[in-house]
Parts: C-alpha cells; sequence; structure tokens
C-alpha cells in the first residue's frame, strides 16, 4: 500500500498533540479554544456556519393496497 506523506505528517501530529495533552479530550478543546483567542485577538475573524437541517422524512411512507 502506498503511504502519504501528508497524511502520515498529519497522523503524527496529531499523535504528538494527543500525547502532550494526556489523551484527555477536554484538554485538547480547552487547547483549541485558546488558541482561537489568539487568533481573534490578532485580528483574525472566526468565521462559523449554521448547522445544516436536515430534512427527515415522514415517518410512514405507505401506499394504499389496490382494490380487489
Amino acid at each position: 500500500m502506498k503511504t502519504n506523506e501528508i497524511i502520515d505528517e498529519i497522523h503524527r501530529v496529531r499523535a504528538e498533540h494527543a500525547k502532550e495533552c494526556g489523551y484527555d479530550v477536554d484538554v485538547m478543546f480547552a487547547r483549541m479554544r485558546e488558541g482561537i483567542e489568539k487568533l481573534r485577538a490578532e485580528g483574525w475573524e472566526i468565521v462559523s456556519f449554521p448547522p445544516k437541517r436536515i430534512e427527515e422524512p415522514s415517518a410512514a411512507l405507505r401506499e394504499e393496497p389496490p382494490k380487489a
């Protein structure tokens, strides 16, 4: 199987970051929020998009049985 050096680098950086945070997701997100605040303080505009609405199909889609 081919290896992709960019993907390998992404995996390496993610693993390193997780190890630095003690594999604690709350710590990882706290660091992410700190990074976002740092960028905002530097004048970067932080953009977030509203969640996409998913149209759910109706619960029952039934056809009438053929009339005899």
